[in-house]
């Protein structure tokens, strides 16, 4: 992309984006480059100063464990925009801010050209059941989206299986979300009708699985409940914030 490409968010119109996103408390991801570090946060404020301008984002737990230092930070970070649209965005350096991180701001934020169902790590006791005709077991959700679901297999009820319980690509049907309750909502159950295995990971030292699944089939009345979920987990990752 070029400079005056329209895909390329720069100028004023980057404060105009940062200044909403501050406002409606926007929830983005932080990816710290080169490790397996992801968390959600949010931006807290903007600061000028004679070195420059910075975003302060809330510093997500065990951040420190994982970046280290600051001034060597390589952070990246994706969001969904108003229009459902990604947008990514990333930054060097920095240093820590009380709890905050301030970073520098950074010269553009791009857009891409395409919608994506933004993942949010999931409550505890958060799960996906599946029971087919000789096959149930239970996965503990990691994160979700509108689109799909990713966590680690809990239990199944199948014998001597030494590898993977499912393989990649598998089509699996009449599936449950069941979303625990608290005390501001009761526990809610999403029923997907079909779903299939995007990815598989093998946690070697814990001799465990992990696996992703793309929603495929999910009834009208279902996703909206879905997408209620999904919100309520937003609110209650903020009220923590």
């Amino acid at each position: 992309m070029t400079l005056n490409d329209p895909g390329k968010i720069q100028g004023p119109k980057l404060d105009v984006l940062f200044d909403e996103m501050i406002a409606k408390r926007t929830i983005i991801s932080i990816y710290v480059v080169g490790t397996g570090f992801e968390r959600l946060t949010c931006i807290m404020a903007t600061e000028q100063s004679a070195e420059g301008k910075f975003l302060l984002i809330d510093q997500p737990d065990e951040f420190g464990k994982t970046a280290g230092q600051s001034e060597q930070w390589n952070l990246r970070f994706n969001f969904n925009g108003p229009d459902q649209l990604e947008y990514i965005f990333s930054t060097r350096g920095g240093q820590y801010s009380g709890h905050n991180l301030k970073v520098p701001f950074p010269e553009y934020v791009e857009r891409l050209q395409r919608r994506k169902d933004f993942r949010i790590m999931t409550l505890p006791d958060t799960k996906l059941i599946f029971a087919a005709k000789k096959l149930k077991g239970i996965i503990d959700l990691i994160n979700i989206s509108l689109g799909g679901a990713f966590g680690t297999l809990r239990k199944h009820n199948q014998k001597d299986i030494s590898g993977s319980l499912f393989k990649l690509d598998q089509r699996l049907y009449k599936l449950g979300l069941v979303f625990p309750a608290d005390k501001d909502l009761a526990e809610q159950v999403v029923l997907i009708n079909k779903a299939e295995v995007r990815r598989i990971e093998h946690d070697k030292e814990r001799k465990l699985y992990k696996y992703a699944f793309e929603f495929k089939e999910i009834d009208k009345n279902e996703r909206q409940k879905l997408t209620q979920a999904i919100y309520h987990i937003q609110r209650q990752f903020l009220k923590n914030r």
